[in-house]
């Protein structure tokens, strides 16, 4: 189950995340305890339980586009009112990031010519469910908020059409990332490959050198009767 470009979509909600690449839309639900009210209480229950949803749907390593809905998020407008007003909108805008309650925050602004659009998430949320894909030879392409797709925004879910449309622009969303991007490895397979003991090229040697050795002895046994 593969998307022809090589590419997989994922978008990240409350309690579940949807994931797309070229079949059907699946969904992986997050159990309260693990994961309530987006602060993750264990993180290797949760790593854990994206790698048995990676694993259960034979999932094959592509690049991921990582999106997260507006629900998950924490955002804040600053309107820009004169060039000279840049410095007190950018100590508010982290003012802002440090009210939001996450012990790790992942935040970015977005400027336009009239406001500074601060959002924000949990870090940590984020990062577990991207290190288990990647732990299974994925890599990452670009994490965005929802609100850069004006169209689809205010979506609650993955639809086949929305994924398509980033897929589309694939390009908004490397130019709108919040974190660094991460190839998927040239040779991931090899990872899980066995190794071979290297043969050992005298052997051939040593057997003829044994059976010279026996033969020898055969002939003094035969000799001294």
């Amino acid at each position: 189950m593969t998307d022809a470009s090589g590419e997989t979509i994922i978008f990240l909600e409350r309690d579940r995340f949807y994931l797309y690449n070229g079949g059907t839309i699946i969904n992986l639900n997050f159990p309260v305890n693990i994961l309530p009210d987006l602060d993750v209480k264990n993180k290797d229950a949760l790593f854990n339980l994206v790698t048995a949803f990676i694993q259960d749907n034979k999932l094959q390593p592509s690049q991921l586009f990582f999106v997260i809905s507006e629900a998950v998020c924490f955002s804040k407008d600053f309107p820009i009112k004169d060039p000279t007003d840049i410095a007190r909108v950018q100590a508010n805008s982290q003012a802002f990031v440090d009210a939001v309650p996450f012990n790790l925050v992942l935040s970015k602004t977005y400027k336009t010519q009239t406001v500074y659009r601060v959002v924000a998430t949990n870090q940590e949320l984020v990062d577990v469910i991207v290190d288990a894909f990647i732990q299974k030879g994925f890599g990452l392409t670009a994490v965005v908020p929802a609100n850069i797709y004006p169209e689809f925004g205010a979506s609650r879910e993955l639809t086949e059409k929305f994924a398509k449309h980033i897929i589309d622009t694939r390009e908004k969303a490397k130019l709108s990332n919040m974190v660094g991007e991460k190839a998927v490895p040239e040779s991931h397979e090899l990872s899980t490959s066995v190794i071979k003991e290297p043969k050992n090229k005298l052997l051939p040697y040593l057997i003829v050198g044994f059976v010279a050795l026996l033969t020898i002895l055969v002939i003094v046994i035969v000799m001294r009767k």
